[in-house]
């Protein structure tokens, strides 16, 4: 009896695993769940106007992790459905990041550019360059102090 009982619980047990894995989300399902929905970008004043969905949420995220903030930094929640409106300039910041982004094209492109193989620019500059995972660059510090 008692190796029956044991039978009986492997079974019960592989059940429930079985059945804890098939309603569980996929690792990819459950980021898609935290993404924004996969429409053409509107209202790109820097970014390129062909730029993917895909890309875009890509570099927003890079964005996002550069300066330590969320998606609601720099965009509002739409008071009617709750939701983040990516659309709206009603947040500052969303003007200011613009900004931002326009000058690292500028850095990148007109000025690392002109320094051509130089192997010392080769790597581009970003926002974490400066802000280093928060939201205000914090202060220059120099090391031969």
């Amino acid at each position: 009896m008692t190796l029956l009982r044991a039978l009986a619980l492997l079974l019960m047990g592989s059940a429930l695993s079985a059945a804890a894995i098939a309603t569980s989300p996929l690792p990819e399902q459950a980021d898609a769940a935290s993404e924004p929905p996969r429409t053409k970008p509107v209202n790109l004043k820097v970014l390129p106007g062909d730029i993917t969905p895909t890309s875009l949420g890509r570099l927003m995220k890079k964005y996002g992790q550069d300066l330590g903030v969320e998606c609601s930094y720099c965009h509002v929640e739409n008071r009617d459905t709750g939701k983040l409106d990516y659309v709206s300039d009603e947040n500052p910041r969303k003007q200011t990041a613009r900004v931002m982004v326009g000058m690292l094209q500028e850095i990148n492109d007109k000025y690392l550019g002109q320094l051509g193989g130089d192997s010392r620019y080769a790597a581009q500059v970003t926002c974490g360059s400066c802000h280093q995972g928060r939201s205000s660059p914090p202060p220059f510090e120099p090391r031969w102090r």
